[in-house]
């Protein structure tokens, strides 16, 4: 197994940082073996403290990283290289029927959502919130406190309540189509 320091924190000794490289490997094989063990993953998971996970079909690749108290509620396949800041979370849009007179939300019908998808090399920021069925396409990033409602195209940054459009990645069309070419020749 090849450890990759370029994202060792700085002051951190190599020594340190294998120690927590392996007791974070012991860590995500204890979560999704058994406390979560439906969530299936293939590869490198950081999960940081207070991390959930609902009891739903949730996939993940590569290098995935979780903040502390993020909380994944709903059908979800996440990409390789993945960052999640804390509190992040990725929530249903049906949990309850909320528009039928004479009946208390509490007693609103379940449906169904759609998986969300968060493609390759994806950051979403600090307390965001991801609603279910969007897809987060791949190189984008979401900003912190966003609450994304639909689909991100590759390579934009969204933000705000509800999420739009603030500016592409790159700042040219060749750049975003080189790094699209770099995600392809470099999937896992």
């Amino acid at each position: 197994m090849k450890i990759e320091y370029s994202n060792m924190p700085k002051g951190f000794g190599r020594y340190s940082f294998i120690l927590r490289y392996y007791f974070n490997i012991l860590r995500t094989w204890y979560l999704f073996h058994i406390k979560y063990p439906w969530v299936k993953y293939d590869g490198f998971v950081r999960v940081m403290a207070h991390t959930s996970f609902a009891k739903r079909k949730i996939t993940m690749g590569h290098n995935v990283q979780f903040g502390p108290y993020c909380n994944i509620s709903t059908e979800t396949i996440f990409g390789n290289n993945i960052l999640l800041a804390g509190r992040v979370c990725i929530v249903g849009k049906n949990d309850h029927a909320f528009d039928i007179a004479g009946q208390y939300i509490w007693n609103g019908e379940r449906k169904n959502d759609q998986c969300t998808v968060i493609e390759d090399d994806v950051w979403i920021g600090h307390n965001s919130t991801i609603i279910a069925g969007v897809t987060v396409g791949r190189g984008s990033v979401i900003t912190a406190g966003a609450v994304v409602t639909k689909d991100v195209p590759p390579c934009e940054v969204w933000g705000g309540v509800p999420a739009k459009k603030i500016k592409d990645r790159f700042s040219t069309v060749i750049e975003k189509e080189k790094h699209l070419n770099f995600l392809n020749l470099n999937s896992k």
